[in-house]
């Protein structure tokens, strides 16, 4: 994998931590902060978004609250 590649990886999973460390936020809600906090220059679609989640679920820096909802309204995550 180019280094490239592996920092921004790197990177989103980190700004994806930063902001669930406060408190539980939706996948939606994740999205559309950093899309406001970038000023729209980076944004993260659920096809992107939710394997990441996924991924920092599975090695246990997060846990999910799924629910039975659409996933942008019934997705929470916790730290």
């Amino acid at each position: 994998m180019p280094p490239e590649v592996e920092w921004k990886k790197v990177s989103a999973e980190l700004l994806i931590l930063s902001l669930v460390e406060a408190r539980p936020r939706h996948g939606y809600e994740i999205s559309k902060l950093i899309e406001q906090r970038s000023g729209g220059a980076v944004r993260f679609y659920a096809a992107s978004l939710y394997p990441l989640l996924y991924r920092l679920e599975k090695r246990g820096w997060i846990r999910g609250r799924w629910s039975k909802r659409a996933a942008s309204a019934g997705d929470a995550i916790t730290n």
